[in-house]
């Protein structure tokens, strides 16, 4: 079975390795206070950072999901005046989960799904953003969050990045929080996502108690014994380690990933039965093909699929019936991709 759901999706074809050499490595069996976790941690640390750029005054900190991450976020940061920029379902999730813990002082505003939103100076202490909107299939551009960085530079800028974060090149310095569950772009077994904050933003949080305890305080004062606030996944961990140290460059995977996505579009406007879901292509995802059609046909397709042993997405939220979703990941291999395009070419 080969699976284009857009997360959990493929796993990265190295894995089964990886998972082995873990298991004979011992650090499985290791405690999350042990030198070698610690030096898991930093190696990993070190990985990361280099791979995407990240710049040396951030942290990293490893949590169960980007869902933990809003509730982190939302403990501690919703104390500020806030603001959530939102044009789908995975985004509004964020905002209604702030909203929930503080109703006064947190608001939000969408906006069309064919546009991108003016990058504009807001009056917010804190700007939430969705990068990658996994239900609709649309994305922010590099430039755009870095001309958003420039006209706020004073507001904390966070962004979920999980549709993203390991198949799009992303400006790291254009905001102070970024997060990313790992079953989607990265490859791995869900059960994991990552969580890494500026200085600036970790020096705010020290002043603000929550009462909660997996805070960004908490979190960051583990981070400089690398070590956690709790027991993690020792597995998940090494396994992003050993993924992004054998990877092809990213803006290299970039690159491949926005040829593909182009390819996968061309094909869906010249389909009978199909249309992209986003008209705009300048804020289309290159990393989540959301297409639209009659239910009928969405479920036959889907059916035909399955059959063939490939899974695709479903529709989320408001396109739920009317759409399906084919996750375009560096895990996926080129014949499964040409395989499942020839599907899609050939169906009537």
């Amino acid at each position: 079975m080969v699976s284009f759901y857009p997360g959990p999706s493929r796993l990265d074809p190295h894995l089964k390795h990886y998972i082995q050499d873990a298991f004979q490595s011992g650090i499985l069996s290791q405690n999350h206070r042990s030198p070698a976790f610690i030096q898991l941690y930093e190696n990993t640390w070190t990985t990361v950072r280099s791979y995407f750029e990240v710049p040396d005054d951030y942290s990293l900190y490893f949590v169960s999901s980007a869902t933990e991450c809003w509730e982190i976020l939302s403990q501690e940061l919703g104390q500020l005046k806030n603001l959530h920029l939102y044009n789908g379902a995975f985004g509004e999730k964020g905002f209604n989960s702030n909203v929930s813990f503080h109703p006064d002082t947190v608001i939000g505003l969408p906006f069309d799904q064919e546009e991108n939103p003016a990058a504009q100076t807001y009056a917010a202490e804190v700007i939430h953003l969705t990068q990658n909107e996994t239900a609709n299939g649309t994305q922010l551009s590099g430039d755009w969050l870095k001309e958003l960085r420039q006209k706020n530079p004073a507001a904390f800028i966070t962004v979920d990045a999980t549709s993203s974060l390991g198949g799009q090149s992303l400006p790291m310095a254009s905001a102070d929080i970024w997060f990313a569950s790992v079953q989607k772009c990265l490859g791995l077994p869900s059960g994991m996502a990552v969580l890494m904050c500026s200085k600036r933003v970790i020096e705010c949080c020290k002043k603000i108690k929550s009462g909660h305890y997996n805070t960004i305080a908490s979190l960051e004062e583990q981070f400089k014994k690398r070590q956690t606030t709790h027991t993690p996944n020792i597995l998940g961990i090494y396994l992003l380690y050993r993924v992004l140290s054998e990877r092809i460059k990213l803006n290299e995977l970039h690159g491949t990933l926005k040829q593909q996505a182009k390819e996968w579009y061309a094909l869906i406007e010249q389909h009978s039965l199909f249309e992209p879901l986003i008209h705009n292509k300048d804020v289309r995802s290159d990393t989540i093909i959301t297409v639209k059609g009659n239910p009928s046909d969405i479920d036959r397709f889907k059916n035909h699929c399955a059959e063939k042993e490939y899974i695709i997405g479903n529709g989320y939220g408001a396109d739920k019936n009317s759409t399906f979703r084919i996750a375009n990941f560096p895990a996926h291999q080129p014949l499964e991709v040409a395989f499942l395009q020839h599907l899609l070419i050939n169906f009537k």
